[in-house]
């Protein structure tokens, strides 16, 4: 991951993406101005805890976030193309104080929404998600769902030149006999089964970007591992690039190129995956998630253990987002009162590695 606004060879770069819903308490602000970005053959890790924004931010790239939501402003631009374009044109936002007024074009939207995703949702990004059974249709085979999925590369397909496509993609996704689970139904398969079969529909389209929602959560730790390596030994097959959502940071340090954190909707810290993994100035919240991933329990490092709980998306605190659970912000000169008072900017560590923490700030 590299920066977003300069680096030339970016597939996805999300910028200032903000995504909110109408609720009776008020207005969510799921992704609350995130960026982050995918290079051509980059394996991204995009970590935090349920519910930072990670699953949210991933639906908008694809277009399955419909008109429902108050608010889906930022860019989203892949090869170049920015899927939100001209989106505003169809909604406009009236605010007063703390009172929002939202007047949208709902069919307008729609159709402009459709216009911008056509060709790409499937064909050149494709995903796979936690629960692959309930992700399959249960009255088809897995090869009508291969056979759908290569049929936006290939165009019409008769039955047994699907079937034929589908064999092979079990195969290369190292499933075991292959023709037998090609002629079987998703309640038929066990866990990680039907999540290889999912990845084979995911990529039967030979997609440029897989994004992958939390997809080994639901397995065991052995089939988890198998799941990881298989996706990794595709990403290098076949010059992929991934986006991977997950609330375990861990992943990251054997597995990707590049991490984003998130927090309360926003992109905290992002960089090298070398450079965040060597616990040098991480953001605060970065750290937390390291030791509790590492399951660090000494004394002198209790402080470095997150916590609180995440903030309320509709009420979000002032300032720094996560300064009502930092343990770090006394250090700084002032005693933290400009965490509480003002949104950290991203500020560069090193080549390609951002921080959103005051404490990096020149002169702190």
């Amino acid at each position: 991951m590299k920066d977003s606004k300069t680096h030339s060879d970016a597939l996805l770069t999300v910028n200032n993406l903000s995504t909110y819903f109408h609720t009776r308490k008020g207005m969510v602000k799921a992704v609350d101005g995130a960026s982050y970005s995918v290079n051509k053959g980059e394996f991204v890790c995009l970590t935090g805890e349920s519910g930072s924004g990670k699953t949210v931010s991933a639906l908008a790239v694809l277009g399955l976030i419909d008109a429902s939501p108050g608010i889906i402003e930022g860019d989203i631009v892949f090869e170049n193309k920015n899927l939100l374009d001209e989106l505003q044109n169809y909604c406009t936002v009236r605010t007063n104080g703390n009172a929002v007024n939202i007047v949208k074009d709902v069919p307008g939207w729609r159709k402009k929404h459709r216009s911008n995703i056509a060709g790409i949702r499937g064909k050149r990004i494709g995903m796979i998600f936690q629960d692959p059974v309930s992700s399959l249709n249960p009255f088809f085979t897995v090869a009508d769902h291969i056979g759908e999925s290569a049929r936006l590369r290939y165009g019409k397909l008769n039955h047994k030149h699907k079937r034929g496509i589908a064999v092979e993609w079990l195969k290369k996704v190292r499933i075991s006999s292959p023709e037998e689970v090609a002629d079987s139904y998703p309640f038929q398969l066990s866990g990680g089964m039907a999540q290889r079969a999912m990845i084979a529909v995911a990529l039967a389209a030979e997609p440029q970007l897989l994004i992958a929602d939390e997809p080994t959560t639901a397995l065991d730790a052995t089939v988890q591992l198998e799941i990881l390596q298989l996706l990794k030994s595709l990403q290098n097959e076949m010059n992929l690039s991934i986006l991977f959502i997950t609330h375990d940071i861990s992943i990251g340090s054997n597995f990707a190129d590049a991490i984003a954190v998130m927090y309360a909707g926003r992109v905290v810290e992002s960089g090298p995956a070398a450079a965040v993994f060597q616990h040098d100035n991480n953001h605060p919240y970065t750290d937390g998630l390291l030791h509790a991933a590492l399951k660090i329990t000494t004394a002198a490092d209790d402080k470095k253990f997150i916590k609180g709980s995440p903030p309320d998306s509709v009420h979000l605190p002032s300032g720094c987002k996560f300064h009502p659970r930092c343990e770090l912000k006394s250090e700084l000169k002032d005693g933290g009162e400009r965490c509480e008072r003002e949104e950290p900017h991203d500020i560069k560590i090193t080549d390609n590695h951002y921080n959103r923490c005051w404490k990096y700030e020149p002169g702190h």
